[in-house]
């Protein structure tokens, strides 16, 4: 296959600031080239009042159409794709908070065919941050579109809207996929530090956490920037659920010291490797090819 030299160079720009941000202890950074970067102004026009129930006639219309296409690109990208452990997510009966690593714009896919496979995929919503929504053309209809619910710097929309939309789906028995690395970081192996959303709102709606671990694995093809494609085996571990004996805040710090430990367990088993250690692109990102 023919290199494209400038989507080689953006993925290796990604890669120089993933090895930025290591080197600064800052797991949590933006390190994807032009991601839209919405004002103020913006954010107040578009983010506060979004229908993220798709209240609205026609917001329902359009998920509907995003979710067809949804299932579809899940089937097609997903050929490969092995699912391990599905009894766990087949147990947690009711409203759940999913937890997984965050690589790829399209790393939802295996979540939503694990979603599938249970009959509950039409249940399944994702949580994104703002600056997706504003995104342009085809993806940008979808991130809007596909049951997805933005996380915003906005605390009055994340108290007015989001809080009471995430309580209604967990009432309803839904699954809610939320990052808690926060960042994509393309192809990064490693599980990261992760932020305290899922798990407050694990912990204050009394739901479980279902830990999700995405593995990646490269095959002999390569892509057009000269990296091998990678397959995925998606790992569901075992539910956490809130300990009620303990403090909210407790509660909710017992919930992620769990779920990290889960990943890391699972990230050491699988790869063979352990955790800790300096970043080598070689090792730690998949499909990384020299040319």
């Amino acid at each position: 296959m023919k290199i494209n030299e400038k989507k080689r160079a953006e993925r290796l720009a990604v890669i120089d600031n993933i090895a930025a941000a290591l080197s600064d202890g800052d797991t949590f950074r933006k390190v994807e080239l032009g991601d839209p970067r919405p004002t103020a102004s913006q954010i107040k026009k578009v983010i506060l009042p979004f229908d993220n129930l798709r209240v609205r006639k026609i917001n329902k219309v359009k998920r509907n159409i995003a979710l067809n296409i949804a299932r579809r690109a899940t089937v097609a990208l997903n050929s490969e794709t092995e699912i391990v452990g599905l009894e766990n997510l087949a147990a947690a009966e009711g409203g759940a908070i999913i937890t997984s690593n965050h690589f790829n714009p399209l790393d939802s896919t295996p979540i939503r065919l694990m979603a599938m496979c249970v009959d509950r995929e039409d249940k399944l919503s994702i949580v994104v941050q703002e600056s997706n929504i504003f995104m342009k053309g085809f993806f940008g209809f979808l991130m809007r579109n596909c049951n997805t619910m933005p996380v915003s710097s906005n605390l009055s929309y994340m108290a007015r809207n989001l809080k009471p939309a995430l309580k209604s789906k967990m009432e309803n028995g839904e699954l809610v996929l939320i990052y808690p690395e926060q960042e994509m970081w393309f192809n990064y192996k490693k599980p990261r530090e992760m932020r305290d959303g899922a798990y407050h709102y694990a912990a204050e709606f009394g739901v479980p956490i279902i830990p999700c671990f995405t593995e990646m694995r490269e095959t002999d093809e390569i892509d057009d920037t000269g990296f091998y494609k990678v397959r995925y085996i998606l790992h569901i571990m075992p539910p956490i659920y809130p300990n009620t004996e303990l403090s909210p805040r407790e509660r909710r710090e017992d919930m992620k010291r769990r779920d990290i430990l889960l990943k890391r367990e699972c990230y050491e088993r699988v790869y063979g490797i352990p955790l800790d250690g300096e970043f080598i692109p070689e090792r730690d990102i998949a499909g990384y090819k020299k040319i």
